[in-house]
């Protein structure tokens, strides 16, 4: 018997944990119910002469479960014959909002190839309507509803009966919808849930998860109604034993792994809970694995705020879903949540300079109209998050939004990602100008690379909202989207943009603003060729030379024992800089040391590229008076 639990993710940086616990658990139970059914074999064996009975020595087959992996940019046609040539029994689908069509696709054809083979799907996309997608789909043996692991294992069990496995009747297995031939579709009670410490700790080997990012959840359940949200069906929530979570930390902290995304859906909606692994991992922080947790931002308080001010940089990450600040769509939505406190938080989290912190809106909730998201957008915006995630709501199968989708005249796709169109209060042409604004954000701000630029630019506008906007419409003008820009090109976009917009405005700088355009520009990385705009400020061939040939200066020595000036000059950058740029990266903590003296004549950023802020990776810069 074989079993192969597939999943096709979104990237390749990405992996499942689901099929991980699913196969993880079944084989825990399996291998426990073998013991026992070995246990009297066992006895008698002893009882006639010295000895153990070995497994296969008991006529019982352990089922062989695997995992296989791809994702939805994959041929199609080769994630088919990769799961044809396993030549499995049983083929289970990991389904997710993303990935269901393709699924689909593929499962359709392995039915055609193997027809023999018993294809099953799971996972939040297919746990709803699941009687709709079987009658749909003639292909399909069954779905599995709702908390997989125990159903699982229990339909592991029955396909495994000819082993020796006995086992329940499908009938008998809660949480799952199936074909009977005879009866046609049948539907068993939904499942109960297990405990979290009931769950395997899957990462024993970590070799398989190589250049990936590592899943881990500490709770199930969600304690808030949010009515976009599949989690708050499950408000029960329950939570790992911090015994278990902290061995499973070290685990982690021990093979230095690079990064940690926690999926509780609410992380620190237990206090006591959050607060233990944080002080953990602050006091075990290995200086190299980043953990990721998405939490309540209001939720936060001073013991909270006084850990993190304590942690490395790099150490934690935050996402943060703000979704509106409009009071009648967070009530609504039923979503509670002071934004007062929340943009204290934020902003004082900021302050520390070492925890990456992500906010979320949604466009296209009930009573948001166009004017209502700029407002939320730009109180998001003076929450000075580091990515700012502008998305738009999704229709998902289940949620109470899609209750709510008559009476709110909710007009969305039919197809994943089942996002909107239109609703009551915002049209498809205002929903199409907040694609532009979305993609100008995260193009300019969440790429962080145009933070000085944009420092000068956007308050030449009414609000942040109207210049993304007006960067938007001027993309859509000059037909710059679906190209494949380099990124000297993006800069180039933005000075276009504004030597358009203000080469007339006696308050713009053009000078100040390609300092800062180069700035930004080499911040990032030591680029090999020079900028079009920045070419008449290139400092003299000698004085550079001379600079790391004498090891630096008065103001900064570079020189110390194995010193190579070559090998410096390729590590480092130097760029002239007005006085009054210095002067204002400098108050703004946007170069790392240095000190500006005097307010006139030309400075010069020395940046360097082998100390890079673990947060942003953002070089090292000194200001310097002289070289």
């Amino acid at each position: 018997m074989k079993i192969v639990l597939a999943a096709l993710n979104a990237k390749y940086v990405h992996s499942n944990l689901a099929v991980y616990s699913l196969a993880a658990y079944a084989k825990a139970q399996m291998e426990k119910l073998q013991t026992e059914k070995t246990q009297p074999e066992q006895e008698q064996w002893k009882d006639t002469q010295a000895g153990e009975i070995q497994p296969e020595e008991s006529g019982i087959e352990m089922p062989e479960i695997c995992v296989r992996e791809y994702t939805i940019n994959n041929n199609l046609d080769y994630i088919l014959q990769s799961i044809y040539r396993e030549k499995a029994d049983v083929v289970a689908f990991s389904c997710y909002i993303w990935n269901i069509r393709e699924v689909l696709e593929v499962a359709g054809g392995l039915a055609k190839a193997a027809p023999e083979i018993s294809i099953w799907l799971g996972g939040p996309e297919v746990s709803y309507q699941s009687e709709k997608l079987l009658r749909e789909n003639s292909f399909l043996s069954g779905i599995m509803s709702g908390e997989g692991e125990r159903t699982f294992y229990e339909l592991v069990k029955f396909w495994s009966r000819e082993e020796g496995y006995g086992g329940a009747g499908l009938a008998d297995i809660e949480g799952i919808v199936y074909r009977d031939r005879q009866l046609g579709i049948r539907k068993t009670p939904p499942r109960n849930r297990i405990s979290m410490d009931d769950i395997p700790f899957i990462y024993d080997d970590l070799s398989r998860f190589a250049n990936r990012i590592l899943y881990y959840e500490t709770s199930r359940g969600c304690p808030f109604s949010c009515s976009y949200c599949l989690s708050s069906v499950d408000r029960a929530v329950r939570f790992r034993s911090l015994s278990l979570v902290e061995r499973e930390l070290q685990f982690f902290l021990d093979h230095k792994a690079p990064q940690v995304k926690f999926i509780d859906r609410t992380f620190n909606c237990n206090r006591e809970h959050a607060l233990a692994i944080w002080r953990y991992i602050l006091a075990h922080d290995n200086g190299i694995t980043n953990f990721h947790f998405e939490v309540g931002g209001d939720l936060l308080g001073e013991e909270e705020l006084s850990l993190f001010r304590q942690m490395r940089p790099g150490l934690i990450q935050l996402e943060i879903g703000l979704q509106s600040v409009n009071p009648k769509t967070l009530k609504e939505i039923r979503r509670s949540m002071d934004i007062g406190k929340l943009k204290k938080n934020m902003l004082a989290i900021r302050e520390f300079g070492n925890i990456h912190r992500h906010l979320d809106l949604i466009a296209g909730l009930p009573f948001e109209d166009f004017p209502s998201f700029q407002q939320s957008f730009e109180a998001a915006y003076e929450m000075k998050p580091d990515q700012l995630q502008l998305g738009f709501l999704k229709v998902l199968k289940g949620s109470y939004m899609e209750e709510k989708a008559e009476s709110y005249r909710l007009v969305y796709q039919d197809a994943q990602p089942y996002e909107v169109i239109s609703n009551a209060w915002i049209s498809y042409d205002e929903i199409l100008v907040l694609k532009q604004v979305e993609e100008m954000v995260e193009v300019y701000y969440n790429s962080g690379q145009f933070a000085n630029t944009l420092d000068y630019l956007v308050p030449f506008f009414d609000s942040a909202f109207s210049f993304y906007r007006a960067l938007g419409e001027y993309y859509d003008r000059e037909r710059l989207y679906g190209i494949g820009f380099k990124r000297e090109a993006r800069y180039g976009a933005l000075r276009a943009f504004a030597g358009e917009r203000f080469s007339h405005h006696t308050d713009f700088s053009q000078e100040e603003f390609d300092a800062r355009l180069t700035f930004d520009y080499y911040l990032r990385e030591n680029a090999k060729s020079r900028p079009a705009w920045a070419a008449g400020s290139r400092i003299e061939k000698e004085a550079y030379q001379a600079f790391f040939k004498n090891g630096g200066t008065e103001e900064i020595r570079l020189a110390c024992e194995g010193y190579d000036s070559k090998a410096a000059a390729r590590a480092m950058h130097i760029e002239k800089l007005p006085a009054k740029l210095a002067e204002a990266l400098r108050q703004q903590g946007a170069v790392g040391r240095g000190e500006v003296k005097g307010k006139e004549g030309c400075k010069y950023a020395l940046f360097d590229y082998e100390h890079k802020n673990p947060l942003t990776g953002n070089a090292l810069v000194t200001v310097l008076n002289h070289l």
